[in-house]
């Protein structure tokens, strides 16, 4: 028979026994809530519709391009500069006026310049005159020479006749032998003296031809510092050189310029080209010949690219758009455009709308609608994509509806619940 004691001992084991399990089966309890509760949460989640993107699957024209600013440029222009150092008296003209190649814009002068043209000119009138004079004066040189020559003539033939009449008499005895060695001797004279004359009178016009050149040269020096004064005198004159518009001036009235100073600007507002500068990352996708989309702001102009830089200056690349003669009023040089050049055109193939997050990837999961309140995950084959679209190879179909906002944190949910 148990005593008293031992029954208060066994008491107490079936007590601690009892709370050991109860514990046990607590814990267990926990353990088993959680787990249902993480294990719910894996299939679905609950999202807010309103804090949605959706866009619906389409189909159409999938076009990559590059887009630009830039500036349309004139393909005529005329920078003016000064030719001499002068002063600006008067600006005739002011920017936007039409000009002709013959219009003034600028009026300069230059008190020295025009001295020394004076001066010149003065000069050039004196040498002209001296080579008059010496005309003359070997003109009167010539006739001189020539009747020279003819008295010379006369004076030997009656040297001659004289000569022979007087041997006659000295066969005869008539005359002493004196007079006739005279005559010989004289007649001998006015023939050497004749001889030489005509050679001098042929010898004349080369020695006179000779002079004259030296002379003529020293008046067309004269002339062509002349010529080149009186250009200078008339650049003063700053004219336009060209049809087109004043674009600008750079000089104000009573300043003083020096000689290749800019003075002004005028181009052919006629004959346009855009110039439009691609980042040097997108620059190796440009070609020649490729469609280019112009916009002013107000119109928008279809171009061709016609020229492309070789070099990269401040990170990007310029390229000259070739534009139609026919430009809308606002066109004009210095404009700032945009242009959207043409890469890629993509022929009725589906597309999605292009998000802000969006990252280029060929493959991609996004969430489908399948009902009002459902979305499923779905994994979508993607393509080539622009600026604003996506196109997509697999996964969707025309007329569904995509989750475009961003969804990173949803991903290991293969459905949501839209609220």
């Amino acid at each position: 028979m148990k005593t008293i004691l031992e029954s208060q001992n066994n008491d107490s084991k079936s007590k601690k026994n009892v709370a050991i399990i109860a514990s046990a089966m607590v814990i267990l309890l926990c353990f088993f809530t959680l787990y249902l509760w993480l294990n719910t949460d894996d299939n679905s989640s609950d999202i807010d519709r309103n804090d949605l993107v959706i866009a619906i699957v389409k189909s159409g024209n999938l076009i990559q391009d590059v887009r630009a600013p830039g500036n349309l440029i004139a393909k005529n222009k005329q920078w003016l500069s000064a030719r001499v150092s002068a002063k600006v008296t008067k600006r005739l003209l002011e920017p936007g006026a039409v000009v002709t190649p013959d219009s003034i814009i600028l009026q300069l002068s230059s008190p020295e310049l025009m001295q020394q043209y004076k001066r010149v000119k003065i000069d050039y009138k004196v040498a002209q005159a001296q080579l008059g004079a010496l005309k003359e004066t070997q003109a009167a040189a010539r006739q001189k020479k020539q009747a020279d020559v003819k008295l010379l003539d006369i004076e030997n033939q009656q040297a001659i006749a004289d000569a022979t009449v007087k041997k006659k008499l000295r066969v005869d005895k008539i005359i002493p032998l004196y007079q006739y060695n005279e005559a010989i001797l004289r007649e001998k004279k006015l023939t050497l003296q004749l001889d030489i004359s005509r050679f001098e009178l042929q010898q004349l016009p080369r020695l006179q031809a000779s002079l004259l050149n030296v002379e003529e040269a020293k008046v067309e020096q004269q002339l062509l510092q002349l010529a080149l004064l009186s250009e200078q005198v008339e650049l003063l004159n700053v004219r336009a050189q060209m049809h087109g518009v004043l674009q600008s001036i750079a000089v104000e009235e009573g300043q003083e310029i020096a000689k290749g100073t800019t003075l002004a600007r005028v181009a052919d507002q006629n004959s346009l080209k855009a110039e439009l500068r691609i980042q040097e990352s997108q620059a190796r996708d440009i070609q020649l010949g490729q469609t280019v989309e112009i916009d002013t702001r107000r119109s928008k102009i279809n171009g061709i690219v016609s020229r492309i830089d070789p070099a990269v200056v401040n990170g990007t690349v310029t390229i000259d758009v070739e534009l139609p003669k026919d430009l809308p009023s606002e066109a004009r040089p210095d404009l700032r455009v945009n242009g959207i050049v043409e890469i890629k055109r993509l022929e009725n193939v589906l597309l999605l709308d292009k998000p802000a997050h969006w990252q280029d990837r060929k493959n991609v999961f996004l969430f489908k609608l399948t009902g009002d309140s459902q979305a499923t995950r779905t994994k979508v084959a993607i393509g080539d994509s622009s600026t604003n679209t996506i196109q997509l190879l697999s996964g969707l179909v025309k007329g569904e509806k995509v989750i475009m906002s961003d969804t990173s944190h949803f991903q290991k949910y293969p459905t949501l619940t839209l609220n």
